[in-house]
């Protein structure tokens, strides 16, 4: 199998900020390829998608999800919970030798309907640790890609050559490719994506609590703008991951509620040791996230 000759139909469900930006990568690297694309609105123009169809990234605009029963890979773009339901009325149009990935924050429930759907063989779950609180194709660039972690979490019937080819296109995008056991993803994820949404949301909405005259959002400089930036995100994304990684969300909050807990105390006793060891301890491991690049 050669990644040119077998692989030069992409399909696409959702084609936001993360599925333009693979296509924009797809078009530069495989040039001829032909991108078919979703119009879930069936009766009336999706105007993201005309206007990729005028930039040259999709080709084909389609309402039925039966015209993906000829694409070589298809990737679910889409909401987590989205693309789960996508896959009820997808499965009977993918192809036996269709590679099927996704590009969710979860990867627990997909895997799970996958196994259900017996798609086994034609999965491997895709994760691009990239983007921005901006939102939509209009933003999209396969920049986006460059330098970011793309996690793959194959299933173990999925054929090898098939991770080697989206593990390839990854590299070849700019990528740094990492594969793992899907639960493994999950917990990962819950610390270092999932939870941090949520701890920036927490701290946005308690300032606007307090914020009656909007002095505080005058006032408000590089820290609560920095800390919460990424609040700027879509919030239908952020409530689908939520509600498809609960046991690791939980399983972290309640460490961190645990660790704000002893900040709260240290900062009620006085406790000066405590509070530099708090601070020190912080800034030791925020310093090598840099060197982890």
């Amino acid at each position: 199998m050669t990644e040119q000759l077998s692989f030069n139909n992409f399909g696409f469900i959702g084609f936001g900020l993360i599925g333009g930006s693979i296509a924009h990568a797809l078009k530069e690297i495989y040039p001829s390829s032909n991108i078919i694309a979703y119009n879930y609105y069936k009766i009336k123009t999706h105007k993201k998608l005309e206007a990729a169809k005028q930039d040259g990234i999709v080709d084909n605009i389609s309402t039925s999800l039966s015209d993906f029963s000829d694409c070589d890979v298809i990737f679910l773009c889409a909401p987590v919970l989205t693309n789960i339901s996508y896959l009820n009325e997808l499965s009977p149009y993918i192809s036996e030798n269709c590679l099927l990935t996704d590009v969710g924050s979860v990867k627990g429930n997909i895997h799970k309907a996958v196994a259900e759907l017996g798609l086994n063989k034609n999965f491997i779950g895709g994760h691009p640790m990239t983007g921005s609180e901006k939102t939509g194709y209009a933003n999209s660039d396969s920049s986006y890609l460059k330098d970011a972690y793309y996690i793959l979490t194959p299933t173990e019937e999925v054929p090898a050559e098939y991770t080697s080819w989206l593990k390839n296109f990854i590299i070849t995008a700019g990528s740094h490719c990492e594969i793992m056991d899907y639960k493994i993803h999950d917990n990962v994820t819950a610390a270092i994506s999932h939870c941090p949404h949520i701890i920036s949301a927490s701290l946005i909405n308690t300032v606007a609590e307090l914020d009656d005259d909007g002095k505080y959002g005058r006032l408000a400089a590089g820290g609560l703008k920095d800390i919460t930036r990424i609040s700027s995100s879509s919030p239908e994304m952020w409530q689908n991951i939520c509600l498809s990684n609960p046991d690791a969300i939980v399983s972290f909050l309640n460490r961190y509620i645990a660790t704000l807990t002893n900040a709260k105390e240290a900062v009620i006793s006085g406790d000066s040791d405590k509070l530099m060891q708090f601070f020190e301890s912080a800034k030791k491991y925020r310093d090598k996230l840099n060197k982890w690049r």
